[in-house]
């Protein structure tokens, strides 16, 4: 979201904003242990990668590192309001 954009947001709507982001990037860090998880275990048990599966895995890691950018900008005008 562009700087001007959060300026214009109340203070409430910054911490609703940033709690769904944090909620978020919460469910992806499962989502992500599980596939990782059953990526292994399966390369483990057969010996041989899955590479539609490791492109899910990869592709899905990309998630939280979208939107931690987005985040960190809204913890940051959350901070300078409350100086």
């Amino acid at each position: 979201m562009e700087e001007n954009k959060l300026t214009d947001l109340s203070i409430e709507e910054l911490h609703k904003k940033r709690k769904n982001l944090q909620g978020a990037i919460f469910v992806f860090i499962p989502i992500i242990i599980g596939l990782l998880y059953f990526q292994i275990r399966n390369y483990l048990n057969d010996n041989e990668i899955d590479w539609a599966m490791l492109t899910i895995v990869i592709c899905t890691l990309g998630g939280p590192v979208t939107l931690y950018p987005e985040l960190k900008k809204i913890k940051d005008e959350i901070t300078n309001r409350s100086k």
